[in-house]
């Protein structure tokens, strides 16, 4: 009977790695559609306060923006294709934040002009999702208010309204009259929407149900709306404690137009604000001491996409803070 002998073959050196590009792989995590369509959901609590509030007008802009965001969109893919696809939903959700700024009784030219400088100039430029330096939604509205400030007067767009509520924007009135507009005004009301504002930027509580909605999802980190919250109320303070006759209490500040939409949609987007936690705080505070400066020592009465915009050109600064990994200080 013959031995069997058995012959151990030389392997080759790239046998012996590790191959990690042969699927089959699980992936778990959310793709850009899906955070996207979470966002448009945070945003239907105060799209319902809108409608019901103003009926068929305030459904038209978020309509009419809609429509064209998506058209725009659609015809930059046929013309430059990129990895920035219709179907993620970014177009849809910047559709809805600028909708929600603008004024009431916008003409359809205004729109699609807003939504041409917001996905053509703002975003897909620079590459789509991922790699606008601006919001591009703020980018538009500052473009817009500097463009036609006539068009975008919130104030004028609601003159008409049948409301039993002061007829002027909260801030607006602040800057003729003093630190005696305040009282013009109730909390309440404020939280609640009753303000002249945006098409629905200005209805604070829903907003904040929004907010929450996605912190709860962890859509969006705390770190940011708490430190715009503590930049704003802080800075407010101490003005108001230094100028009582110029500045009005904190809560006004906070209540008034669309200040917490600011700290929860617009400045929480994920393309412009930093990575780690540290720098998003900064972030935020910073945003929050802007927004207070611009609106009390310029002649803005909001002030809320200046704020914005400045600070997006910090991000990437602030994006440099980072922790120091322990144990590797000789590497």
């Amino acid at each position: 009977m013959k031995e069997l002998k058995i012959v151990q073959q030389p392997t080759p050196t790239d046998a012996r790695m590790l191959d990690v590009a042969v699927g089959p792989h699980y992936r778990l995590g959310s793709g850009i559609a899906e955070i996207n369509q979470r966002w448009v959901v945070a945003l239907f609590p105060a799209m319902a306060a809108s409608v019901y509030t103003f009926g068929p007008a305030a459904l038209r802009i978020f309509g009419l923006c809609i429509f064209f965001a998506v058209a725009f969109d659609l015809v930059a893919e046929k013309l430059a294709p990129s990895r920035d696809l219709t179907s993620n939903w970014s177009s849809v959700l910047l559709a809805l934040l600028l909708a929600f700024m603008l004024p009431l009784n916008a003409p359809w030219w205004l729109m699609l002009m807003g939504c041409f400088f917001m996905v053509i100039v703002g975003k897909k430029i620079f590459g789509g999702v991922g790699s606008y330096p601006a919001q591009p939604a703020v980018l538009s509205l500052a473009i817009l208010q500097l463009s036609w400030p006539a068009r975008m007067d919130n104030t004028a767009a609601l003159k008409d309204m049948d409301w039993q509520v002061t007829m002027v924007e909260p801030l607006r009135l602040l800057k003729s009259m003093g630190v005696s507009a305040e009282s013009h005004y109730e909390w309440f009301d404020l939280l609640l929407g009753r303000q002249v504002a945006g098409t629905a930027d200005g209805m604070v509580l829903f907003v904040l149900i929004g907010g929450l909605f996605l912190l709860m999802l962890r859509e969006i980190q705390w770190q940011l709306p708490a430190g715009f919250i503590i930049g704003l109320l802080t800075t407010a303070t101490l003005l108001h404690l230094v100028h009582p006759e110029t500045f009005a209490s904190p809560m006004f500040y906070l209540l008034s137009g669309g200040t917490l939409f600011m700290g929860f949609f617009l400045l929480t987007d994920h393309t412009t604000s930093p990575v780690n936690r540290l720098p998003m705080f900064l972030f935020g505070l910073l945003a929050g001491v802007l927004l207070i400066l611009i609106r009390g020592y310029s002649n803005h009465a909001d002030g809320i996409a200046y704020a914005v915009l400045l600070v997006n050109l910090c991000s990437p600064l602030m994006d440099m803070i980072r922790a120091k990994v322990k144990g590797a200080e000789n590497v």
